[in-house]
């Protein structure tokens, strides 16, 4: 049994030990999980740093999101948990980077045997703040248009997906060539590379049509020129910002155009939303993935003793998909 354990504010890089003795005390409302696969996040980074919205205590667990299969259950717990697979909810009430851990049963929902168990780990963080964001905001309907920085990250590609099965059609603004052809290899319909004519591009791409929603999780100014897209009454939702800036919306289109500014942090949803909506998404979207619709490049994967290995892929210029903690013998 081991578990990575967060040590000190600052780079997890820097900051993990690898604890071999964690204590796996199950209490009255919590579930002990053997863990399949985990994977490495940019919240993960986020949270190590003390830049989250939840806040490591010292000395900390890690990990946002993996699944694994209930062991043992709780006196509280529902028995019929027991053996099932489950995936863990992205709250960072626990953490998933241990072979097991004990979770609160609240933050677990079960999920079909026979589905690749890295896609599973993937499910709960980047596919639910991709559906939230294409549902909760704007009545979208066929052949609307949406629009999209960080066109080629996880959400996107998630985003990407819903959108085309939704039948709403996308833009998807990237910073280089090529995480554009990584864009466009995901299914993109419209990939536009940033630039200082990035306004004008996007009105040429959407030839006399409007944006009814704008999704950013870049920050600055890429948002703001997308929105000179949007029709009157449009909404932005920021999720997230590569750039550690807020969105820049030009003052213009804000008041003139009377646009919305959104803000989407998933933790939300899961501590609000009734159990049985949080339930009903994860299994549309797993049945998605199981139907192989639904997917996120695996860059590679790692046993949990080699995480050094990992973090120092995962910080590679030339990655190529997720990093993953594998917990099975094929690790």
């Amino acid at each position: 049994m081991s578990q990575l354990i967060l040590t000190g504010v600052g780079d997890y890089a820097q900051n993990v030990r690898l604890e071999q003795q964690p204590d796996l005390t199950v209490g009255p409302d919590d579930v002990l999980l053997q863990m399949e696969a985990a994977p490495i996040n940019p919240v993960d980074g986020l949270f190590s740093n003390g830049w989250y919205a939840v806040q490591p205590q010292l000395p900390s667990f890690i990990g946002s999101e993996g699944v694994g299969r209930v062991r043992e259950t709780g006196a509280a717990t529902e028995p019929a948990l027991a053996g099932r697979r489950v995936v863990i909810l992205g709250s960072y009430e626990q953490g998933a980077w241990a072979d097991q851990v004990v979770v609160p049963a609240r933050n677990v929902v079960a999920v079909p045997e026979g589905i690749d168990a890295a896609q599973l780990s993937m499910l709960t963080i980047n596919p639910i703040t991709a559906h939230l964001m294409l549902t909760r905001y704007v009545d979208l309907k066929p052949g609307d248009w949406i629009a999209q920085t960080l066109g080629n990250s996880a959400v996107a590609r998630s985003v990407i997906t819903l959108a085309r099965i939704a039948g709403i059609r996308t833009i998807s603004v990237v910073r280089s060539e090529k995480a554009a052809e990584e864009a466009r290899a995901a299914g993109g319909e419209i990939v536009l590379v940033d630039g200082d004519d990035l306004a004008e591009r996007t009105a040429q791409a959407l030839a006399g049509q409007r944006l009814r929603l704008v999704l950013d999780g870049a920050g600055g100014s890429t948002a703001g020129a997308l929105a000179t897209g949007l029709e009157p009454g449009g909404t932005v939702v920021s999720y997230s910002s590569a750039t550690g800036e807020p969105p820049a919306i030009p003052l213009g289109n804000l008041v003139y155009g009377e646009l919305s500014l959104r803000g989407l942090w998933v933790v939300n949803w899961f501590h609000t939303a009734p159990r049985a909506e949080i339930e009903k998404v994860i299994g549309d979207l797993v049945d998605l993935v199981a139907r192989g619709e639904l997917a996120v490049p695996v860059d590679s994967t790692y046993p949990l003793h080699r995480y050094a290995e990992a973090f120092a892929r995962n910080a590679s210029p030339e990655r190529t998909g997720k990093v993953l903690f594998r917990f099975d013998a094929a690790a």
